[in-house]
């Protein structure tokens, strides 16, 4: 589909790219990963012609369509939201109009004609040619699926997250993340071959996301996500691109497997170089020996002449940090932290909550989640004091101080203090100064880091911090609004890490899976102003939600969605009962595949073993071959597992 080529890009002297590739094949979903600033933008950019290339090369079919979507919208449109979705369909809606301005002038042409007769022809317009024109307009309008594009485009609006009274809102009263929901709605819309998004999950609430998940799922064409939410991509991946120094590796599953195997291939390029550095050291100690000796000048020769050749394994340090820091705790409070009783809140004609009830208990780690609008921020914000209730009241319990964590807190640090000096005015006694660059380390703020000025911080780096300045003096009840937006891997896990030994009480909206999953103990669905509480993690709540609503939220494991072209021979079963011949035929090929699979898999086995044996540690050439063996077979098992999925259910459908 797409291919990238020893492709280079530098600024300056920062490389980003050095002979990189890539090889996008039909129905690949690709999560592009790496440390921050190592290109991953930048790499979308060149693949869409934004930017240009300092070497290689990227080739494409010539019908091949690219969509997309940037971390931010820079232009705002002047129409309405559904508008902005419809805008790729320009010449289906051009159409559209034709169509019905032709059906009035044929009304206009036959009425003229049963007046006035046909004498003074050439004077109006002919009846015939306008029928023939609508026919073809109406052949082409229905070809584009013009009668179902605005229903499409709604229901991809709706999926996002907009109201119907919002399709016809100007766009520029958006904010920033609704005008990015509106752009990605617009993509979804025009399904192309290849789609590019980069962060597409900061902007979407938990719902909104499950249902960009289930959409994409069964997406025909190619994905390129880059993402931090590792929930998402073990959902969505089917391969995962590593951009790293320059170079991408390519992981055939799931974040998950990614990593499992980036650190198996890590352990075995770290032994192949501690037995070649061994060997040079030997073939040195050898050559200083004996230089000065005739009788071993040959040997000494050889020696010399292998050092020359040979190419020194680099085994680079794995990114991930391991978190080694104990955690302030907050004073002890009394059993019930917080107690909201009876209250109202409304804004203006919307009634949000009519008579909420909620307790709080000391050590509760407790997830918010629900519908775009329920309320969840809402609730959030009455338990923190920012908003008052109408009716009824918040009550804090014994010895309880709160702090309230949101995005647009972020703006409202000193620009020009530096970020050791913001985290020293919090950390209070001058006792505590010598704690603070160590705190600060952990949450990956390097030795350079703590220099620098607030005001020039990226948006992650100013969640790092805000988040580290409540936890450095924390209080009994956390109250975190969306806490990882904006947050790498390596940042979400410290904030993960903190959260986890943290004893006090933290109530938060987050829609990363994987911190409800390690944190939290009690999840609260908002939904139409009632609270229904779920004592357990975000497991527990879909499964749950599953059985009172007859149907699964969203699978734990998804099979991702096959290529056409893998199964196009797969028999249609749904709609057609099969045979004995069919079924047997069917019966056959699926055996067939699991073997295939179970031989793939006792290969993989092989290969593994072969790289971690620390006979072969120093022969480069052989780990490379195997690496590179691997890499293929795990590709080729992948797709045998999609087929192998396929044939199962459609032999489940006919039998069944």
């Amino acid at each position: 589909m797409i291919h990238l080529t020893d492709i280079s890009k530098s600024f300056g002297t920062q490389v980003l790219l050095a002979g990189a590739g890539l090889h996008v094949k039909p129905g690949m979903r690709v999560g592009l990963v790496g440390p921050n600033g190592a290109g991953k933008t930048t790499l979308l950019r060149l693949i869409v012609g934004e930017m240009s290339l300092d070497g290689g090369e990227i080739s494409s079919r010539k019908d091949l369509r690219i969509g997309f979507l940037p971390q931010e919208i820079e232009e705002i449109a002047a129409h309405a939201v559904i508008d902005e979705v419809l805008a790729s369909h320009a010449e289906v809606l051009t159409a559209e109009r034709r169509i019905a301005e032709l059906g009035q002038e044929i009304g206009r042409a036959y009425a003229e004609e049963k007046v006035e007769g046909k004498s003074d022809g050439g004077q109006r317009a002919d009846p015939d040619e306008l029928l023939h024109e609508l026919g073809a307009l109406q052949t082409a309008f229905e070809a584009a699926r013009g009668y179902e594009l605005e229903i499409q485009a709604q229901t991809i609006l709706r999926g996002m997250g907009f109201k119907d009274t919002d399709f016809n809102r100007p766009i520029a009263e958006l904010s920033g993340g609704w005008r990015m929901r509106a752009a990605l709605s617009r993509l979804l819309l025009e399904q192309p071959d290849l789609l590019l998004m980069d962060e597409p999950t900061n902007h979407l609430d938990l719902e909104s996301l499950i249902w960009l998940e289930e959409f994409l799922l069964t997406w025909p064409g190619s994905l390129i996500i880059i993402s931090h939410d590792r929930y998402f991509l073990n959902r969505m991946a089917t391969h995962i691109a590593d951009l790293d120094r320059g170079i991408i590796d390519l992981y055939a599953g799931d974040y998950n497997h990614y990593e499992e195997e980036k650190k198996q291939r890590y352990e075995a390029l770290v032994n192949a170089a501690k037995n070649q550095q061994r060997e040079i050291e030997s073939a040195e100690a050898f050559i200083r020996r004996f230089r000065a000796k005739n009788t071993k000048a040959k040997q000494v020769q050889q020696k010399i002449r292998q050092l020359e050749r040979t190419e020194l394994i680099d085994a680079p340090a794995l990114e991930r940090k391991t978190i080694k820091f104990r955690f302030p705790q907050p004073p002890r409070t009394g059993r019930v932290v917080a107690e909201v009783k009876h209250v109202r809140k409304a804004y203006g004609e919307n009634v949000v909550y009519k008579r909420l009830d909620l307790v709080l208990e000391r050590g509760e780690k407790v997830a918010l989640v629900g519908p775009n609008g329920a309320g969840k921020s809402t609730l959030l914000k009455l338990l923190a004091g920012v908003v008052e209730p109408d009716e009824g009241s918040v009550v804090l319990g014994y010895n309880v101080r709160r702090e309230y964590f949101a995005q647009h807190q972020l703006e409202v640090f000193h620009p020009d203090l530096t970020v050791l000096r913001t985290m020293e005015e919090a950390a209070g006694p001058a006792g505590r100064m010598a704690e603070v660059r160590s705190y600060l380390g952990a949450f990956l703020f390097e030795e350079d880091d703590v220099a620098k000025k607030v005001g020039v911080l990226s948006g992650g780096e100013k969640a790092r911090l805000a988040l580290a300045l409540m936890l450095i003096d924390p209080a009994g009840l956390l109250l975190l609004d969306e806490p990882t937006n904006h947050l790498d891997m390596d940042s979400r896990a410290v904030l993960t890490e903190a959260l986890r030994q943290f004893e006090g009480s933290v109530v938060f909206i987050s829609h990363d899976r994987h911190l409800i999953n390690a944190i939290g103990s009690k999840v609260i669905e908002v939904r139409d102003g009632r609270l229904t509480h779920y004592p357990g993690d975000w497991e527990y709540y879909q499964w749950k939600r599953g059985q009172e609503t007859g149907s699964v939220l969203t699978p734990t494991i998804v099979t991702p969605a096959v290529p056409a072209a893998a199964v196009a021979d797969v028999p249609k079963t749904h709609t057609v009962e099969l045979g004995y011949k069919e079924r047997k035929e069917l019966s056959s090929r699926c055996r067939k595949v699991e073997r295939r699979i179970l031989a793939g898999e006792e290969r993989q086995k092989e290969l593994a073993a072969l790289m971690c044996d620390p006979v072969h540690a120093s022969d480069y050439e052989l780990l490379s071959s195997a690496s590179t063996e691997a890499e293929e077979l795990a590709d080729e098992i992948a797709l045998l597992y999609e087929e192998w999925g396929s044939l199962s259910e459609a032999l489940g459908t006919t039998l069944g």
